[in-house]
């Protein structure tokens, strides 16, 4: 069964719902290898991969073993015991920035098998979710998506961004100084014993990172059965300090052009520094390659320093920029006193919410030192600045990387006195754009 620190009931509007459908809903025993392998497949089937070899599902029943694994089941198809619809979940923590991080509840693996579509069951599994993780007293609940179209419907946000980046190295000459300490080339399997640790690290840098678990950095370093066959082209590279401390590392691939030998690709595969001066030498490290003409990055901030670091910053091409991290608010005070605020202020947040988990009017105060206290109010305060907004764009607000005008110009969120919004962004503007540097 699920590890205790996952194991939240389940929750029983859910269960009635999907029983008036004639649908079974349950928590799948972990322990029973032959059920955890079909909710496994189901898991993979929805999102359309490949299925699971016999080695593989070896691999991921340890791995997941923890995760609150819900299937969804109808006993008239022709495999009853396979489940038609799955999510996935567990606690975790979203950096704040400064060091700072706030619990919350992760959800994945959410599909639902295209024979059992518009019967309500992916909205039982997202609101069982959700009051499962309220009921626990967990601040906020957190999820990257497929599509961008489905989860405002239950009050998620868009609150972390990522790029892609293609690099034209051409007579590209680098203007950043190199960094005292030293790039090791280094096999990936010794890069891995290093990476969560080197991770955490860079996490405490900035809002939105949530932490990889272990079956993810198997994946990612080509040491999963499932990615296995990568390993021959992975590539690592180790930045360690003048002290000889390791402070980040690169993961990195070549593929060759065919047509002109001089002219190969690096697709920079995850490349992590836990300081400014490990983020210049491995990007020195990845540009100045021979033989090199492109490197592609994928899954990179918005607001990458790289243009910066170059003498032309128009060879650093934008190709791709999306949302990643969506947010679910459902504790309002425990939330928005999480974080540190850019200014001090007073802005009262009058939040709507269907569910009815972040609705009220909410006071947020913050002080000059960043700290926030959150108080209900029922009286429009003197003074304050008043916005009116859904909890979807509370989400979106709240690591701080979604521009509180732009959403006003949208009508996602509407003043309640004039310069409430102008007021509500310098509160909340961070001094990096909010990040996530992996799936979940």
């Amino acid at each position: 069964m699920p590890d205790s620190h996952n194991d939240l009931p389940l929750d029983e509007a859910s269960r009635a719902a999907l029983a008036a459908e004639g649908l079974r809903y349950a928590v799948v025993d972990t322990d029973d290898a032959d059920e955890h392998d079909r909710w496994l497949q189901a898991d993979h089937r929805g999102f359309h991969f490949d299925a699971l070899t016999t080695e593989q599902l070896a691999e991921y029943r340890p791995a997941l073993g923890g995760t609150r694994s819900i299937g969804v089941w109808d006993a008239t198809t022709a495999e009853p015991d396979h489940p038609i619809a799955t999510v996935g979940s567990w606690r975790s923590t979203v950096s704040l920035g400064d060091g700072r991080s706030v619990d919350g509840w992760a959800i994945s693996a959410v599909s639902v098998a295209a024979t059992h579509r518009r019967r309500g069951i992916a909205r039982a599994l997202l609101e069982g979710e959700l009051r499962a993780a309220h009921a626990a007293s967990l601040p906020i609940a957190m999820l990257t998506v497929s599509e961008a179209t489905i989860y405002g419907r239950w009050g998620f946000g868009p609150a972390a961004y990522t790029a892609d980046y293609r690099i034209d190295t051409r007579g590209l000459r680098l203007t950043a100084a190199m960094p005292s300490g030293r790039v090791h080339r280094v096999s990936a399997p010794a890069v891995r014993a290093i990476a969560p640790e080197l991770a955490s690290r860079a996490h405490e840098r900035i809002a939105g990172e949530v932490p990889a678990r272990d079956l993810l950095w198997q994946r990612m370093f080509a040491l999963s059965t499932r990615t296995a066959s990568h390993a021959p082209k992975l590539r690592a590279a180790r930045y360690d300090d003048a002290d000889g401390e390791p402070r980040g590392f690169v993961l990195y691939s070549v593929a060759e052009d065919e047509a002109d030998f001089a002219a190969h690709t690096v697709t920079v595969e995850y490349l992590c520094a836990a300081t400014d001066d490990a983020y210049a030498a491995l990007w020195h490290y990845v540009l100045d390659q021979d033989l090199v003409a492109t490197v592609v990055a994928h899954l990179r901030p918005v607001d990458e320093a790289l243009p910066w670091l170059v003498s032309n910053p128009r060879a650093v091409q934008t190709v791709a920029r999306r949302e990643h991290l969506w947010l679910r608010v459902l504790d309002v005070p425990a939330a928005l006193t999480a974080r540190r605020y850019a200014a001090a202020d007073a802005v009262l947040l009058r939040v709507t919410d269907p569910l009815g988990f972040a609705a009220g009017e909410w006071m947020l105060t913050t002080d000059s030192d960043g700290a926030a206290r959150v108080t209900a109010h029922a009286a429009d305060p003197d003074g304050a600045a008043i916005i009116d907004l859904g909890v979807e764009a509370l989400g979106a607000l709240l690591l701080g990387g979604t521009p509180v005008d732009a959403l006003r110009v949208a009508g996602r969120l509407a003043e309640g006195s004039p310069g409430s919004a102008d007021r509500l962004a310098a509160v909340l503007r961070p001094a990096r754009a909010p990040w996530l540097s992996t799936w979940f």
